[in-house]
């Protein structure tokens, strides 16, 4: 009970101290602005969201560039392995579009 007590006389005694310059939001207003804070956070989570997916999609993309589709990498392990010859494999790639 004490420490409560405690608590409460040094977290109000700033108040206590300057009753008139603890008014209604402090003197900053009517408080219209505390209507834009949640929107302002709502504004700034979707960009760091928006980040993350544009930055994730980048890291994807990069992966792809550097693969092989499935089939053309399987026609290069049989030119590789000599099921096919040069002039089979061209077009095939070439029906692949590769």
């Amino acid at each position: 009970m004490f420490r409560s007590s405690l608590f409460l006389a040094l977290v109000g005694s700033p108040a206590w101290a300057y009753p008139e310059e603890y008014g209604h939001m402090m003197g900053y207003g009517h408080g219209y602005a505390m209507l834009f804070g949640p929107i302002l956070w709502l504004i700034f989570l979707g960009l760091v969201v928006a980040a993350i997916i544009w930055f994730a999609r980048r890291i994807d993309q990069g992966d792809a560039v550097g693969r092989k589709s499935g089939a053309i990498a399987e026609l290069d392990m049989r030119l590789a392995r000599g099921d096919i010859d040069a002039d089979d494999y061209t077009a095939r790639k070439k029906l692949l579009g590769g």
